[in-house]
Parts: C-alpha cells; structure tokens; sequence
C-alpha cells in the first residue's frame, strides 16, 4: 500500500442464549491520536462517559493513543442477540504520523469491543469483576501487576479471567504474558504463553482480529478454594500493548 487508510465502522455479532439475561453492557472504543469522543452504535449516538490516554515520546514526536468508555446496557437490552455496527469513527486523518509509510512507529490502529456481563440461572454462583484503564507493557514499563483482595474462593470450578487489549502484534512474542498467581496462561495454538498479545479473538476462535485482543481463560488450576486474594501479572518484552480492561470470574 502507498497510502494509510482504516475503516470508519465495522460490524460483529452478539447472541445469548434464551435464559441468559444482560446485567451490564460496557463499550470500549480506542485508537491512535486524539480522542473522538463522540461514537454510533447500531444508529445510537453514544458519547464517551470515561476517557483513558497514553503518550509514547520519541525524540521527533509524541504518539498520543486514547480509549473511550460508555455504559451501554439500555441499547443492547433494548437490541438484544443481532448484528451490531460501531460507525462515525474516523480515524483517517488522525493515524497519518503513526503509519510507517508517512515515517511513522506503525501503531496505526482504531477499533471497539463491547463487554457484556449476563446472569444464567444454569451457572454456578459467580463475583464478576471488571478492570479498566489504559495500562500499557512495553520496553519502557515491562509488567503490570494487579492485586485482587477481599477474596474468599468458595470453589473453583468455572473461575476466569479474560481481556480487551490493543495494538499486539502477532508477529511480535517477546515475552508477553499473562498470568495469575504466578502461572503464565496459555491457549495454544491460539495464545501461545509467550505471545499474549497477538491479535486474537478466543470466543471467535479468530486470529485475524489485528491490532486487538478480546481474549479469555480457565483459571480453575490457579485459584484455591479458601484463597483470600490474587495476583494478576501482564508482561511485554518489546510489543507496545495497551490493556483496556481485565475481567474476573470467581466464586467468592
């Protein structure tokens, strides 16, 4: 390609099953450049309620990266189970200094995932608990690290641990992980543990999401019953990733 180009919306699909009820709805939206803070979902017009930012400075220039957040629990119970289009993002002008072939660092990217919390009568009794920011893991801030307190697991069967990240790079596997209480996670061939991040989607089974990670795992052999607290550890050796949210399924 001689020119840098990225979609202005783009469309995924969403079911539940027939007794499974929404609880929450949280849509994230997140790209190079300043942010847009004003987003269409499904015709809605959503507008950011919580904005998170990151600069990554060189020499020559400051690479400013943002993430958007909205409650948007009314539209999907509303919609329900269908097929649902984030538009009126527009990046193009905004990504041109990103673009490797304007002379930029090729962190052009642009995308939106929507986080869904649901009860189901058949599961067993679970604390979900989501995470958001704007973390990153590369060369200059290798780890992040969260604790998880006020714990009391109760039984570990089904517990999990899932995330939305952006910009990984498949290409790229130094040294990025995940891992709970010491033990990296690991998906394989889609998530291999020393590659995170790496543009996967683990409830599509996709490996063509570029420049995102809606990834999700069993923690059952990490969590005990009667732990009172967790340590969740994200690593990048290289890869420049921004974790958006991480999400936590316990019995507790």
């Amino acid at each position: 390609l001689n020119e840098c180009i990225i979609l202005t919306e783009s469309s995924a699909n969403f079911q539940l099953q027939a007794n499974q009820q929404i609880v929450a709805a949280y849509l994230y939206w997140a790209g190079s450049g300043e942010i847009d803070l004003e987003v269409s979902l499904n015709g809605n017009s959503v507008t950011a309620e919580r904005e998170f930012s990151f600069t990554f400075s060189t020499t020559t220039f400051d690479y400013i990266y943002f993430s958007a957040f909205a409650d948007v629990t009314s539209i999907i119970t509303n919609i329900g189970s269908d097929n649902y289009t984030l538009s009126e993002l527009d990046l193009l002008e905004a990504i041109q200094p990103y673009c490797q072939i304007n002379g930029g660092n090729a962190t052009n990217f642009g995308g939106w995932g929507v986080t869904v919390i649901y009860e189901d009568p058949l599961l067993p009794l679970n604390q979900v608990t989501v995470f958001d920011g704007l973390e990153t893991v590369y060369t200059g801030n290798t780890s992040i690290t969260l604790e998880l307190n006020n714990l009391n697991v109760l039984d570990n069967t089904g517990a999990k641990i899932g995330f939305l990240s952006w910009e990984g790079d498949s290409n790229i596997a130094n040294n990025e992980t995940l891992s709970i209480n010491g033990n990296i996670l690991s998906n394989p061939p889609l998530n291999p543990e020393d590659n995170a991040f790496n543009g996967t989607n683990s409830f599509t089974n996709s490996s063509e999401l570029y420049n995102m990670d809606i990834d999700v795992y069993p923690i059952e052999n990490t969590i005990n019953v009667g732990d009172i607290s967790a340590t969740i550890q994200l690593t990048s050796g290289q890869d420049l990733v921004m974790v958006n949210n991480i999400i936590t399924v316990l019995n507790s």
